[in-house]
Protein backbone atom coordinates (compact mmCIF):
# COMPACT_ATOMS: atom_id res chain seq x y z
CA UNK A 1 0.00 0.00 0.00
CA UNK A 2 1.59 3.12 -0.88
CA UNK A 3 2.22 5.51 1.47
CA UNK A 4 0.37 9.23 2.54
CA UNK A 5 2.03 12.07 0.74
CA UNK A 6 2.80 13.85 4.02
CA UNK A 7 4.67 10.43 5.06
CA UNK A 8 6.33 9.64 1.80
CA UNK A 9 7.65 13.54 1.12
CA UNK A 10 9.12 16.48 2.71
CA UNK A 11 10.41 19.50 1.98
CA UNK A 12 10.39 20.65 -1.43
CA UNK A 13 9.70 17.16 -2.63
CA UNK A 14 6.14 17.50 -0.50
CA UNK A 15 5.86 21.50 -1.97
CA UNK A 16 6.39 19.61 -5.38
CA UNK A 17 3.86 16.71 -4.41
CA UNK A 18 1.16 19.77 -3.12
CA UNK A 19 0.99 21.97 -5.90
CA UNK A 20 1.03 19.16 -8.14
CA UNK A 21 -1.89 17.91 -6.39
CA UNK A 22 -3.30 21.38 -6.35
CA UNK A 23 -3.26 21.80 -9.90
CA UNK A 24 -4.61 18.23 -10.88
CA UNK A 25 -7.90 18.45 -8.76
CA UNK A 26 -8.14 22.17 -7.54
CA UNK A 27 -12.10 23.24 -8.64
CA UNK A 28 -10.33 25.81 -10.68
CA UNK A 29 -9.51 22.84 -12.99
CA UNK A 30 -12.40 20.19 -12.23
CA UNK A 31 -15.70 22.06 -11.95
CA UNK A 32 -17.88 21.99 -14.89
CA UNK A 33 -18.66 25.62 -15.02
CA UNK A 34 -15.15 26.87 -15.60
CA UNK A 35 -14.79 24.82 -18.47
CA UNK A 36 -18.51 26.03 -20.12
CA UNK A 37 -17.37 29.87 -18.37
CA UNK A 38 -14.02 29.53 -21.12
CA UNK A 39 -15.86 28.05 -23.62
CA UNK A 40 -18.71 30.93 -23.66
CA UNK A 41 -21.37 28.63 -22.87
CA UNK A 42 -22.85 29.79 -19.76
CA UNK A 43 -25.58 31.97 -19.90
CA UNK A 44 -25.05 35.88 -18.99
CA UNK A 45 -27.39 35.76 -15.95
CA UNK A 46 -25.67 32.63 -14.58
CA UNK A 47 -22.33 34.40 -15.14
CA UNK A 48 -23.64 37.49 -12.96
CA UNK A 49 -25.16 35.58 -10.59
CA UNK A 50 -21.40 34.15 -9.59
CA UNK A 51 -19.88 37.51 -10.22
CA UNK A 52 -22.30 38.73 -7.60
CA UNK A 53 -21.55 35.89 -5.17
CA UNK A 54 -17.84 35.78 -5.84
CA UNK A 55 -17.52 39.48 -5.04
CA UNK A 56 -18.04 39.59 -1.15
CA UNK A 57 -15.27 36.42 -1.08
CA UNK A 58 -12.91 38.59 -2.46
CA UNK A 59 -14.09 41.26 -0.11
CA UNK A 60 -12.77 39.36 2.59
CA UNK A 61 -9.31 37.88 1.28
CA UNK A 62 -7.73 41.24 3.09
CA UNK A 63 -8.86 40.24 6.21
CA UNK A 64 -7.70 36.35 5.77
CA UNK A 65 -4.25 37.91 4.68
CA UNK A 66 -4.66 39.88 8.14
CA UNK A 67 -5.36 37.02 9.64
CA UNK A 68 -2.58 35.30 8.18
CA UNK A 69 -0.22 37.90 9.26
CA UNK A 70 -1.24 38.02 12.77
CA UNK A 71 -0.67 34.51 12.94
CA UNK A 72 3.70 35.07 11.80
CA UNK A 73 5.75 35.57 14.92
CA UNK A 74 7.87 38.63 14.97
CA UNK A 75 11.00 36.91 15.59
CA UNK A 76 14.07 37.35 12.50
CA UNK A 77 13.86 33.68 11.12
CA UNK A 78 10.42 35.15 10.06
CA UNK A 79 11.05 38.20 8.67
CA UNK A 80 11.00 37.04 4.85
CA UNK A 81 7.85 35.36 5.28
CA UNK A 82 5.83 38.53 7.36
CA UNK A 83 7.31 40.42 4.49
CA UNK A 84 5.83 38.08 2.00
CA UNK A 85 1.96 38.00 3.60
CA UNK A 86 1.74 41.70 4.15
CA UNK A 87 2.61 42.40 0.34
CA UNK A 88 -0.20 40.11 -0.34
CA UNK A 89 -2.32 41.58 2.14
CA UNK A 90 -2.05 45.01 0.77
CA UNK A 91 -1.90 44.07 -2.95
CA UNK A 92 -5.45 42.46 -2.32
CA UNK A 93 -6.96 45.44 -0.19
CA UNK A 94 -4.92 47.96 -2.52
CA UNK A 95 -2.24 51.04 -1.66
CA UNK A 96 -3.20 52.74 1.00
CA UNK A 97 -2.40 55.80 -0.82
CA UNK A 98 -4.93 54.78 -3.39
CA UNK A 99 -1.94 54.33 -6.00
CA UNK A 100 -3.45 50.86 -6.71
CA UNK A 101 -6.73 49.77 -6.44
CA UNK A 102 -7.44 46.31 -4.32
CA UNK A 103 -9.00 43.35 -5.95
CA UNK A 104 -12.46 43.69 -5.01
CA UNK A 105 -12.76 47.30 -6.71
CA UNK A 106 -10.93 45.28 -9.70
CA UNK A 107 -13.97 43.02 -9.72
CA UNK A 108 -16.60 45.41 -9.36
CA UNK A 109 -15.09 46.98 -12.56
CA UNK A 110 -15.74 44.01 -13.85
CA UNK A 111 -18.90 43.47 -13.30
CA UNK A 112 -19.67 46.66 -14.86
CA UNK A 113 -17.54 45.57 -18.18
CA UNK A 114 -20.39 42.25 -17.52
CA UNK A 115 -23.07 44.63 -17.57
CA UNK A 116 -23.64 43.92 -14.06
CA UNK A 117 -23.68 47.21 -12.14
CA UNK A 118 -21.64 47.48 -9.27
CA UNK A 119 -24.44 49.14 -7.14
CA UNK A 120 -26.35 45.76 -7.58
CA UNK A 121 -23.72 43.59 -6.96
CA UNK A 122 -22.91 45.40 -3.50
CA UNK A 123 -26.22 45.06 -2.39
CA UNK A 124 -26.84 41.46 -3.58
CA UNK A 125 -27.47 39.01 -0.74
CA UNK A 126 -24.89 36.59 0.28
CA UNK A 127 -26.14 33.07 -0.51
CA UNK A 128 -25.74 30.73 2.68
CA UNK A 129 -23.26 28.84 0.99
CA UNK A 130 -21.25 32.02 0.05
CA UNK A 131 -21.73 33.17 4.36
CA UNK A 132 -20.46 29.22 5.24
CA UNK A 133 -17.38 29.44 2.49
CA UNK A 134 -16.36 32.90 3.60
CA UNK A 135 -16.69 31.88 7.33
CA UNK A 136 -14.45 28.64 6.38
CA UNK A 137 -11.93 30.49 5.33
CA UNK A 138 -11.39 33.70 7.87
CA UNK A 139 -11.69 30.78 10.91
CA UNK A 140 -8.99 28.36 9.14
CA UNK A 141 -6.34 31.59 8.84
CA UNK A 142 -7.22 33.56 12.03
CA UNK A 143 -6.53 29.53 13.88
CA UNK A 144 -3.98 27.87 11.79
CA UNK A 145 -0.63 29.04 11.43
CA UNK A 146 0.47 31.20 8.50
CA UNK A 147 1.96 28.30 6.97
CA UNK A 148 -0.95 25.72 6.90
CA UNK A 149 -3.28 28.30 5.66
CA UNK A 150 -0.53 29.21 3.49
CA UNK A 151 -0.90 25.70 1.96
CA UNK A 152 -4.66 25.92 1.34
CA UNK A 153 -4.69 29.39 -0.88
CA UNK A 154 -5.80 28.83 -4.13
CA UNK A 155 -2.51 29.66 -5.87
CA UNK A 156 -1.23 28.59 -8.47
CA UNK A 157 -4.40 27.47 -9.82
CA UNK A 158 -5.58 30.81 -10.46
CA UNK A 159 -3.04 31.71 -12.67
CA UNK A 160 -3.90 29.02 -14.77
CA UNK A 161 -8.03 30.06 -14.40
CA UNK A 162 -7.16 33.80 -15.64
CA UNK A 163 -5.05 32.67 -18.41
CA UNK A 164 -8.01 30.46 -19.84
CA UNK A 165 -11.02 33.02 -19.04
CA UNK A 166 -9.34 36.06 -20.38
CA UNK A 167 -9.84 35.26 -23.67
CA UNK A 168 -13.24 34.10 -23.19
CA UNK A 169 -14.57 37.30 -21.37
CA UNK A 170 -13.20 39.47 -24.39
CA UNK A 171 -14.35 36.90 -27.02
CA UNK A 172 -17.79 35.75 -25.50
CA UNK A 173 -18.49 38.33 -23.05
CA UNK A 174 -17.34 40.97 -24.80
CA UNK A 175 -15.58 42.92 -21.98
CA UNK A 176 -13.47 45.39 -22.78
CA UNK A 177 -9.96 45.69 -21.77
CA UNK A 178 -10.35 48.80 -19.34
CA UNK A 179 -12.57 46.02 -17.04
CA UNK A 180 -10.14 43.07 -17.62
CA UNK A 181 -7.70 44.34 -15.32
CA UNK A 182 -8.66 42.02 -12.47
CA UNK A 183 -7.72 39.10 -14.97
CA UNK A 184 -4.97 40.42 -16.80
CA UNK A 185 -3.59 41.18 -13.16
CA UNK A 186 -3.61 38.29 -11.83
CA UNK A 187 -2.11 36.23 -14.93
CA UNK A 188 1.03 37.66 -13.78
CA UNK A 189 0.38 38.79 -9.78
CA UNK A 190 -0.22 35.36 -8.71
CA UNK A 191 2.68 33.97 -10.25
CA UNK A 192 4.47 35.82 -7.17
CA UNK A 193 2.28 35.01 -4.45
CA UNK A 194 2.85 31.06 -6.03
CA UNK A 195 6.02 31.17 -5.33
CA UNK A 196 5.76 32.77 -2.06
CA UNK A 197 3.01 30.40 -1.14
CA UNK A 198 5.40 27.66 -2.03
CA UNK A 199 8.37 28.96 -0.14
CA UNK A 200 6.35 28.98 2.99
CA UNK A 201 5.23 25.00 2.55
CA UNK A 202 8.87 23.95 1.51
CA UNK A 203 10.05 25.78 4.69
CA UNK A 204 7.91 24.33 7.40
CA UNK A 205 6.90 21.02 5.95
CA UNK A 206 9.46 19.18 8.16
CA UNK A 207 7.01 16.72 9.70
CA UNK A 208 4.28 14.28 9.17
CA UNK A 209 2.03 16.42 11.36
CA UNK A 210 2.42 19.67 9.66
CA UNK A 211 2.54 18.15 6.39
CA UNK A 212 -1.04 16.35 6.93
CA UNK A 213 -2.19 19.68 8.43
CA UNK A 214 -1.04 21.43 4.80
CA UNK A 215 -2.57 18.66 3.42
CA UNK A 216 -6.19 19.13 4.91
CA UNK A 217 -6.06 22.81 4.21
CA UNK A 218 -5.49 22.48 0.59
CA UNK A 219 -8.56 19.86 0.63
CA UNK A 220 -10.44 22.26 2.55
CA UNK A 221 -9.80 24.59 0.37
CA UNK A 222 -10.59 22.85 -2.53
CA UNK A 223 -14.51 22.46 -1.00
CA UNK A 224 -15.09 26.37 -0.26
CA UNK A 225 -14.54 27.22 -3.68
CA UNK A 226 -16.60 24.53 -4.99
CA UNK A 227 -19.29 25.61 -2.55
CA UNK A 228 -18.72 29.39 -3.31
CA UNK A 229 -19.34 27.88 -7.48
CA UNK A 230 -22.52 25.31 -6.34
CA UNK A 231 -24.34 27.76 -4.30
CA UNK A 232 -24.07 30.81 -7.04
CA UNK A 233 -24.80 28.59 -10.33
CA UNK A 234 -27.66 26.00 -8.28
CA UNK A 235 -30.12 25.11 -10.63
CA UNK A 236 -27.56 25.55 -14.45
CA UNK A 237 -26.60 22.15 -15.70
CA UNK A 238 -23.72 22.63 -18.62
CA UNK A 239 -25.04 21.92 -21.82
CA UNK A 240 -24.99 18.47 -23.06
Amino acid sequence: MAEDPWDRFEGEAFRQELTRYKMANHPFRTHPFFDALEAGTVPRPIVHRWAGQFYPWLACVPLAMAERFARCSWESRFDRFRRMILDQLVEEAGDPKGVAPGHPELWLRFCDGLGLPREKVIATPLLPSTLVAIDDFLYINREVPFYVSAAGSSEPPNVELCQRLLPSFRKHYKVDEEHLTYYTLHVTADEDHSRWVGEMVSAFASTPEVRRQMWDAMRRGFALHRLLVDGATEGWKPAA
